[in-house]
């Protein structure tokens, strides 16, 4: 990982700004997100409804966690993408240390790849997937 700020060269001190704007918009949003989920929590009361009711409820529950966990995981991208920008190995690609061209960083401001490394990455894993996939699996 590149260690000094001189690695965000390629990056205005503008374009930087924009970008820390854009990750903290979409930090401050998620840490709202939660609250509600915290908030509404703490006011939902099961009541001695019937079963369906009892069903729809834990039905509703459980897509909120998951969307909580995948928030969460969000939420740690974006703290990353902070914290890189401060160290200075923002726009820096973690496989290649080539550098994430701002098009890229503006459309997905907590990309680590370029789009090359993360096409050969994802080549690579599709790889290994089909070389422990049975060849004559008849499904």
């Amino acid at each position: 990982m590149v260690g000094d700020s001189a690695a965000m060269e390629h990056l205005s001190d503008s374009q930087i700004a924009t970008l820390r704007e854009l990750l903290t918009g979409e930090r401050e949003a998620l840490l709202k997100r939660g609250a509600q989920l915290v908030a509404e929590e703490t006011r939902v009361q099961l009541d001695t409804g019937d079963l369906q009711d009892v069903a729809a409820s834990e039905a509703a529950r459980a897509l909120e966690l998951r969307l909580a966990r995948h928030e969460l995981a969000r939420l740690r991208e974006i703290e990353e993408a902070l914290a890189r920008i401060e160290d200075g190995s923002y726009g820096i690609c973690e496989d290649t240390d080539e550098e994430i061209p701002f098009a890229r960083l503006r459309h997905q401001p907590t990309a680590r790849f370029t789009v090359a490394a993360l096409e050969l990455r994802e080549r690579e894993a599709g790889g290994r997937a089909r070389l422990v996939a049975p060849e004559d699996d008849p499904y």
